[in-house]
């Protein structure tokens, strides 16, 4: 289930965080355009007058793994990477919350373990630069912690959030998703 936008955040909290989720929307849009007309540009500068800007390809490619992971905690926060649900959908209310706070404790460990991945990475390529325009090579890398703190944070909120969440008045019976509640 995607959070709705019909329903506005009450608390200044829930305001800000949906605020930051639809900054980093328009970032990630504003980061694709800018790939987009640097390679755009030298493939016109190549091939119209056999020049080209050195610093496109460094660039782009920074540009497209930040892209990559800030894709990907926008789509965990909208709860819209694709899942399979023939199984945990015919299971009763109880059943499918014990297996949705099961799947976020699993998501918190991977998220663990990429954090301290990355920050090894990190350290490893302290003070090495790409090379053609030095960027430094833990911007690489800080993407990956980025997205491990930011995901960790929205993995704890939602299972906290299932964790609270109470049985329907009306149990639920097999074939109905706790999503939709």
């Amino acid at each position: 289930m995607s959070r709705s936008p019909s329903h506005p955040p009450r608390t200044p909290l829930a305001r800000a965080r949906r605020y930051y989720f639809l900054t980093l929307k328009y970032i990630v849009v504003l980061g694709m355009l800018t790939i987009t007309a640097l390679i755009f540009a030298n493939v016109v500068l190549r091939y119209g007058f056999n020049s080209s800007l050195f610093f496109t390809e460094e660039v782009s490619r920074l540009m497209f793994v930040w892209l990559v992971f800030m894709g990907a905690l926008l789509v965990l926060h909208e709860r819209a990477h694709i899942h399979v649900d023939m199984l945990t959908s015919r299971l009763p209310f109880g059943w499918q919350k014990a297996l949705r706070l099961l799947s976020h404790l699993i998501m918190l460990g991977i998220t663990l373990l990429l954090l301290t991945g990355s920050w090894s990475q990190m350290l490893i390529n302290r003070g090495v630069g790409a090379p053609a325009t030095g960027i430094p090579m833990t911007l690489f890398y800080g993407a990956g912690v980025t997205f491990s703190i930011l995901s960790a944070l929205v993995i704890l909120h939602d299972l906290i959030e299932y964790a609270r969440q109470p049985a329907p008045a009306a149990s639920l019976h097999a074939g109905q998703d706790i999503s939709a509640h």
